[in-house]
């Protein structure tokens, strides 16, 4: 369904998915509890598992330290098993990073176990902004007015 739903805030992340089919994820600044990391799993796999096409933010500015070694694990085998169906629905996911120790735990794990999304690396949503609006109009999904004011009005 692409029914608006309200944004839901659980052991720090926020999922707003306010301008479906474009999805705002947010880490929180303290690392993640490998409890917190399994509800992130759970809650991409229910996304991807609509089999409509999405695409996400996925905004880890606040994160001071990378996932730990059995999270990037768990990361690795999530993509092992939802990787196909990710790669069909899945059409771009916009890493806003301001640390150079994430960027490394995101070049990791994407070396492990290429992603089957397309990533590109941002700064903030502005930057994103430009990239989001032309992978939408390359499916052929027109941008919402929900998704310009997402992409307008968060920093």
């Amino acid at each position: 369904t692409t029914a608006t739903r309200p944004a839901v805030h659980e052991f720090g992340l926020i999922f707003d998915e306010t301008a479906w089919p474009l999805a705002y994820v947010r880490f929180p600044s303290k690392p993640l509890s490998n409890e917190g990391f399994e509800y992130f799993i759970t809650r991409y796999t229910a996304m991807v598992e609509r089999r409509v096409p999405f695409a996400t933010i996925l905004d880890s500015r606040g994160l001071s330290t990378a996932i730990t070694a059995q999270q990037r694990k768990r990361l690795s085998e999530w993509f092992e098993v939802t990787g196909p169906l990710a790669g069909e629905h899945h059409f771009g996911i916009a890493v806003l990073m301001s640390n150079a120790i994430i960027r490394g735990a995101l070049k990791a794990v994407t070396w492990v176990a290429p992603i089957p999304v397309p990533v590109m690396p941002f700064a903030s949503v502005s930057d994103s902004a430009s990239w989001i609006r032309a992978i939408f109009s390359e499916q052929g999904i027109p941008v919402t007015p929900a998704i310009e004011a997402l992409l307008n009005n968060r920093s």
